[in-house]
Parts: C-alpha cells; structure tokens; sequence
C-alpha cells in the first residue's frame, strides 16, 4: 500500500511507510475501529465500515464501543463488538485500572482506527498491540499515538470526513455515500411527515411552542398529510404539551415509542423528517428519508449532508431559528420532491 497524500495535509511516520510498503490490503487480517459514542454516530460510520469491508476483503473488523452506548451498533457490518466502561453500575465513574483491564481484552491488531478522540480512546490505542494506529490529532500531543494522523474538516459532513482514513491508504471511496439500509428498510411511500422534538441535551432542543407552531402551520398548509411527532425514549420526550393543543386536528398523531428496528421503518417510509440535531435525525439520513435539521449554538456544517433531500435551518449568528425559517425549508422540501 502507498500513502495518498500531500505534506501538511496529513501526517504519516516513517514506520508507517515502511510497514505499508510491504504489505497489500489483501494481508490484512485483524482490524479495529473504536466508536465510543451514541446512536447518531454509529449511523455516520455506516458508509465507512461499508468501505473498511470493500477494501481490505479478509480482515476481521472489530467495533470498541462504549457500555452505556450500545443502542443501535451496526452489528451486521462487523465481526466481533469490544467493549469499554466509562461508568460503573453506581454511575461512578471507572478508575484507570478496570479501563486497562478492559483496554487488555482487545486482542492483537493489524491496523486499529480511532474515529473517536476521546481519553478512553486513546488509552485503548496506547495499549493496544497494532501494528498501524491510525487517529485524528488534534492536538499536536495526541499525534504521538498514532503512526498515521489525518485532519478531520469541521465543514465537511462527518460521514464523508471519516473516509479520509481509508483514503490516505489508496481506498477509493463511493458517493453518494452509501449506509446500507436499502434492502433492511425498503422505502414505501407514505404521505407522512415526522417531528421529533428531542435531542440528546436540552441545549439542542428548538422550543416546544416552536415545533407546535410549525406543526399547526404545516398540517394546515398539508391537509392530505399525516403530520407525525414520534416520541422518544427519553423520560423528556413524550411530547404531550405539542400533541395537546393540536390533537383536534385529524392529521396530526402523537406515534408512541416504538424498537428500533420499528422506528427505523417508520422513518424510512416517511417524506420528511424534522428534527434537532440529534440521532433519530441521522437515522432518518441513513435511510435517506429527506430531513430538515434545526441548528443553533453550533455550526452544521459537519453533520448536514449537501445533497438535494437534506437541509439545515440556521442562522449566522447560531441564535435559535425562528418558526417561519423552519417553515419555508420545509415546505420548500415538500414542493421540490413531491409536489411538482
């Protein structure tokens, strides 16, 4: 393998490239890839798993997850799941020795992969036994970790930006990006729009009165729709003080917590999706089920794909959109795709 890159853009040790220089992707055996995050960015690594699996067609993929973050892990895209702690079951906090015990349960590597950045994370590629440790710096401290380093653009979409790794070692990626979900979620077109109101933080949560706003503006401008707020699985996210106020209205539902499999039909299936930035919000990418995301606080450009079936309301300033910014984005969504 050769290294793809220009000087400054990217950082590759000499024991890289003369590790690479005797080996071909076929040689490879033994490959890890730590994630150590939640739902919405085990959906944005999706694209990158397809291509680790099309580029080195005979490694054993391992995935190192986080324990408290096990909910939606694409286990059909991997071999094996390793697992670290960052709480005990008392919701304390794991001291240094269980971490390396557990950092010790990964067995020995060809290439491990670090697409998190995390303390955790690079304790596990300190002591893990690969012969190639490829990871983001950051910080100029953190490249120490790692054999080969490349930097991870805040204006490019995260999905995108995640295959740099691959690339750098001669990969030639697709696009559009491909998540893999076309045959386990088929698309049947039903006039429906979802909201979810939720999000990880109550910091990225848009207004309540907002989303209620919009839903009343839009189930009027969309009669023939079914306008959809999908509860969460959050003790904050039944949603009811939306729902009341317009539960009169025959085309607006309140949708009860479904599995995941469950809501990842019902997104599929759906013509838009609005949301916060949050991971039902990349489910709904993945299924590449249109999304209008609701951006404030920080920018969107990392997570919002440039594709004509997504768009990101938000304003300069990263102040809360108001209701009729939201509007138009979707109604202008609505128009283009489906009401030509």
């Amino acid at each position: 393998m050769n290294l793809n890159f220009r000087s400054g853009s990217a950082f590759a040790s000499k024991y890289a490239r003369n590790y690479l220089s005797g080996v071909s992707p076929e040689d490879i055996k033994y490959i890890t890839v730590i994630r150590h995050a939640a739902i919405g960015d085990f959906m944005n690594i999706r694209p990158f798993l397809i291509e680790l699996r099309k580029f080195f067609p005979n490694a054993k993929i391992t995935l190192s997850v986080i324990k408290h973050y096990m909910y939606g892990i694409p286990e059909e895209l991997i071999d094996e799941i390793h697992v670290m702690s960052r709480y005990k079951e008392n919701g304390s906090k794991t001291g240094l020795l269980s971490r390396i015990v557990e950092a010790n349960r990964l067995p020995s590597q060809d290439i491990i992969f670090d697409l998190t950045d995390s303390t955790v994370s690079l304790l596990l590629v300190a002591l893990s036994k690969a012969k190639l440790k490829i990871g983001y710096p950051y910080r100029a401290i953190r490249r120490t970790f790692f054999d080969i380093a490349v930097y991870r653009s805040d204006f490019v979409v995260e999905a995108q930006s995640v295959l740099h790794m691959l690339n750098i070692l001669g990969a030639k990626t697709r696009t559009p990006l491909a998540y893999g979900y076309e045959k386990k979620y088929p698309k049947d077109d039903v006039k429906q729009i979802v909201y979810f109101a939720g999000a990880s933080v109550e910091t990225k949560c848009w207004e309540r009165d907002r989303f209620r706003a919009l839903i009343e503006r839009m189930s009027s401008s969309y009669p023939s729709y079914n306008h959809i707020i999908l509860q969460g699985i959050g003790e904050n996210e039944e949603f009811l003080d939306i729902y009341a106020p317009l539960k009169e209205r025959t085309n607006v539902l309140l949708q009860e917590k479904m599995p995941l499999e469950d809501a990842m039909q019902f997104i599929a299936k759906s013509r838009c999706l609005i949301s916060n930035d949050t991971g039902v919000r990349n489910m709904g990418i993945a299924l590449e089920t249109p999304t209008v995301g609701i951006f404030f606080h920080i920018p969107p450009y990392r997570y919002w794909p440039r594709e004509e079936i997504h768009d990101c309301v938000f304003n300069v300033e990263y102040t809360m959109p108001n209701v009729e910014s939201v509007y138009e984005s979707a109604k202008n969504m609505i128009d283009k795709l489906y009401e030509k």
